[in-house]
C-alpha cells in the first residue's frame, strides 16, 4: 500500500491509500488512519478509489479506526467506487456500517451515495 500525503479538509483528515490493504500493509494503514494528533483524527475520510484489494486485515483496520473515531465523537467514512469493495462489505454484513460516499466532499458532509449506484451486484439478487 502506498499513500498520498494525508490532508486536512475542513476539519476532516483525508487518507488516500493506493494498492492493497492486507496483512502486509495493515500497520501502515492504521498509522495513516490514526494520524499524529488524535484531536485532528476524530473525523476521517478514507478515499479507497485507488485501492485494488482489501483482505480481512485491511477490513479489521477500517473497523478499528471507526471505533476509535466514534469513541471521541467522530466518524470514519469511506469513499469507494469499486464493485469488489461494495461486495466485500455486503458479504461481511458491514455495508450499513460503511455506506458508500461518491467523493470526499460528500463524505465530509455526510451525504452517502444512493444504494446500488456503484454497479455492484446485490447479494441474493
Amino acid at each position: 500500500m502506498n499513500t498520498r500525503c494525508p490532508e486536512q479538509k475542513e476539519g476532516c483528515r483525508v487518507v488516500r491509500p493506493v494498492g492493497e490493504l492486507d496483512l502486509a500493509t495493515a500497520k501502515a494503514l492504521r498509522e495513516e488512519l490514526r494520524g499524529n494528533d488524535a484531536a485532528l483524527s476524530a473525523c476521517v475520510v478514507a478515499d479507497l478509489r485507488r485501492v485494488t484489494f482489501i483482505d480481512s486485515s485491511g477490513l479489521q483496520e477500517l473497523r478499528a479506526a471507526q471505533a476509535r473515531c466514534e469513541a471521541v465523537g467522530g466518524w470514519l467514512r469511506l469513499v469507494y467506487d469499486h464493485r469488489s469493495i461494495e461486495l466485500l462489505l455486503q458479504l461481511t454484513g458491514l455495508v450499513q456500517q460503511f455506506p458508500r460516499y461518491a467523493d470526499v466532499d460528500d463524505a465530509r458532509r455526510g451525504n452517502p451515495a444512493l444504494p446500488g449506484t456503484s454497479g455492484a451486484p446485490s447479494v441474493g439478487g
